[in-house]
């Protein structure tokens, strides 16, 4: 029933021409199966029946059952025959199910028989059939079954699965798909089997499926591990609302559209709602060609009026309610349906589909108003916070990790430690891939003739992302430390990926299983076990600690710190396409900004102060002093404690710069010119912080008139 090859042994299916099958019972055979005494007799005896019982035996000698229920059954079979007068091979399925219902025990065994030499399809057909396992063991041999579950096992276990159970869980999964493919080597498997067995109704075994295509994926005999779930990525929309040429002209976009899945099932829905509004404000515009300028200003003046769950699509499943329902729009949400609509125009007319009345970059583009506008404020983890998470991430200990978590603690630790130290987008980090990590195999020359040794840091290959092209960018030592340290412990050879966005087969460095980790892992996973490293609340003064935030600490790190890197090269490290965006994620800290202030504060209120040197100026109280007002000076040396100081004009001690005296002073060579701090009044400083009223008293001292 098997030949030998390679690694392990191909399945024979059993031929019914290998054996005499006759349609009539001759007379010999009627006479040894007349009584029960002479029907066991010929069990042990190979006469008469022997053409009966041959093809029973070879079955049941594979199946693995035990010689006594062997036994039992091949006589139950021979009563049958002598009973009805007819070979098996005869029987309908209604004489298999009776007597599968007589032998409990013994269905596996009467229904290989029924597979093989009756009209019998699938033990499915059985109203209570046992454990899949079991048939499959009867059906194709316990020994080939075996090879076959052994084969899986491994696979599952070299990705990284545990072998505890590992068996129990699959067996049963393993039996219904060699039975419903009627072929029991692995090999024969197809994408199309998996699903069908996905619909089985037992809902544990449903759940396997997808862990049986990555082992299958593994070991190349289907493309890619198949992502098994009960429902549709993208529920269809309703559209009983909408023109229906409409509605044809965005399925059409959405089938030509090169946007990621995602983003293009997005914008899709916007351009659907789009028809909604139509349908209720403009019932005569159906297609993008009957667009007008007026129609874009009034779609424009109506989203920026736009609440909440207004023009809501809803699905075939009912509409899910936002707890926002009712309230306005946020500016992003605002935006993002206006470029929507404009990317759907331009591409309508770009593709060759009509032309349009207006032009979709003009007369559909962003207001510049703060109900379209919301300001890219990156919010920065506190210092203490972030340098307790930077810590926590390079002392991570296995007793750390949340009781729910499966994956490794060395691949854990070495996401953490990248999140940490390459501020990247959560995406980059996911779609890192095993050889991304490179050496600094030599010395680095600086400019100032010091240099930086070999191996203080390593190089980090970003893939592709919203921003960039793939781009190298310099990052710690201590990234490459932990990323080898996972890559020694990563099990098995992973199957190559697809990367989504790139569309290219790579093999991701945080694959597990045989496939890419969860995408939010960061903020559900990695971050929860750091501060529980670091002993501290999941958020910090600015609210929940997410991935993006860490990005963000990290690049404005770079930027802060004394002689930090400029604007150019933080652009060029963070991946951004222009340094509009880097300084987003430039913030000066806030301690930083009070120390700047109080010198720039008390630079700003010192005056300029010109002292005359010429012994011939000198008087009793020293040197002659004379205060630089603008238009002219005050020679008195106590100007700054004067209090009459804000009405200079009219006082004796007032100089004019443009008399006599003022310009021999200003060329004079023993005048110097320093700066002094002046304290302010109270009515300067109110002058200062701008209060109006103040300021007319001011100049009514110093005898000008305001002019209205």
């Amino acid at each position: 029933m098997k030949a030998e090859t390679g690694t392990h042994n191909i399945y024979v299916p059993f031929s019914r021409s290998d054996y005499q099958l006759n349609n009539v019972l001759n007379t010999e055979e009627r006479e040894a199966l007349s009584t029960g005494h002479k029907r066991t007799s010929a069990l042990s005896q190979q006469g008469p029946l022997s053409s009966l019982l041959r093809p029973l035996q070879d079955i049941a000698d594979r199946s693995g059952a035990s010689d006594r229920l062997v036994r039992i059954i091949i006589s139950a079979v021979l009563a049958e025959i002598h009973r009805t007068g007819q070979p098996c091979g005869l029987w309908e399925s209604g004489k298999w199910l009776a007597l599968c219902q007589q032998h409990r025990s013994g269905r596996p065994l009467i229904a290989a028989f029924a597979f093989h030499l009756g009209s019998f399809p699938s033990p499915f057909d059985l109203p209570h059939h046992g454990a899949p396992s079991l048939y499959a063991c009867a059906i194709y041999g316990r020994e080939f079954f075996t090879q076959e579950l052994n084969r899986l096992t491994e696979a599952l276990v070299s990705l990284g699965y545990k072998r505890r159970n590992q068996k129990n869980q699959l067996s049963a999964l393993l039996g219904i798909l060699m039975m419903m493919n009627s072929n029991p080597q692995l090999e024969s498997f197809t994408t199309d089997l998996l699903w069908r067995a996905q619909k089985y109704h037992d809902r544990g075994i449903a759940r396997t499926v997808g862990r049986v295509s990555h082992a299958l994926a593994a070991m190349g005999i289907i493309k890619s591990p198949v992502r098994m779930r009960n429902y549709q990525e993208w529920r269809e929309k309703p559209t009983e609302d909408i023109a229906q040429a409409w509605v044809a002209w965005c399925r059409r976009w959405r089938e030509t559209s090169v946007l990621r899945p995602r983003s293009r099932e997005s914008q899709y829905s916007f351009i659907l709602r789009c028809g909604l509004w139509l349908a209720r404000e403009h019932p005569e515009i159906r297609e993008p060609s009957d667009w007008t300028m007026e129609i874009c200003a009034s779609f424009i003046a109506a989203v920026g009026r736009m609440k909440v769950g207004e023009l809501s699509l809803g699905t075939a499943q009912g509409t899910r309610r936002s707890s926002r329902s009712g309230e306005p729009m946020l500016p992003n949400s605002r935006a993002g349906f206006v470029y929507a609509v404009r990317r759907f125009m331009i591409d309508y007319e770009n593709w060759g589909w009509g032309r349009l009345k207006f032009s979709p970059s003009r007369h559909l583009s962003t207001p510049d108003t703060p109900l379209f506008r919301q300001g890219v404020s990156p919010r920065v983890i506190d210092d203490p916070v972030w340098l307790k998470l930077v810590w926590a991430s390079l002392n991570l200990r296995q007793e750390d990790l949340l009781s729910e978590i499966h994956y490794p603690l060395s691949m854990l630790q070495a996401m953490a430690v990248i999140w940490t130290h390459a501020g990247l987008r959560q995406n980059e980090l996911m779609r890192l891939t095993a050889g991304c990590i490179i050496p600094q195999s030599e010395d680095i020359n600086r400019d100032d003739g010091s240099t930086i040794p070999a191996g203080t840091l390593c190089y980090l290959n970003v893939p592709a992302g919203k921003t960039s092209k793939a781009f190298v960018k310099p990052v710690s030592a201590a990234v490459k430390k932990y990323v080898d340290i996972w890559l020694a412990e990563r099990p098995g050879e992973q199957a190559a990926l697809t990367d989504e966005r790139t569309g290219e087969k790579v093999r991701f460095l945080f694959q597990f299983r045989g496939k890419a980790v969860g995408r939010d892992i960061i903020n559900r996973t990695v971050i929860p076990v750091l501060c529980a490293r670091a002993g501290m609340p999941q958020e910090d003064s600015r609210g929940p600690i997410t991935s993006h935030r860490g990005r963000a600490s990290a690049v404005t790190a770079l930027a802060s710190v004394p002689q930090g890197m400029s604007l150019y090269e933080l652009m060029q490290w963070s991946g951004h396409s222009s340094p509009q965006s880097t300084m987003h994620y430039i913030r000066i800290r806030p301690t930083q900004l009070a120390a700047s202030f109080v010198k720039a504060d008390r630079v700003a209120h010192m005056m300029s102060v010109l002292i005359d040197h010429d012994p011939d100026a000198v008087s009793l109280t020293g040197p002659a002093i004379y205060y630089d007002l603008g238009d002219s000076y005050c020679m008195n040396p106590f100007w700054s404690n004067c209090p009459h100081r804000m009405a200079c004009i009219g006082c004796d001690f007032n100089l004019p710069k443009q008399s006599a005296r003022g310009l021999l002073l200003e060329s004079k060579a023993s005048v110097k010119r320093y700066l002094e701090e002046v304290p302010l009044t109270v009515d300067e400083r109110a002058v200062v912080e701008g209060d109006t009223e103040k300021l007319e008293a001011a100049l009514r001292k110093s005898g000008k008139v305001l002019i209205r």
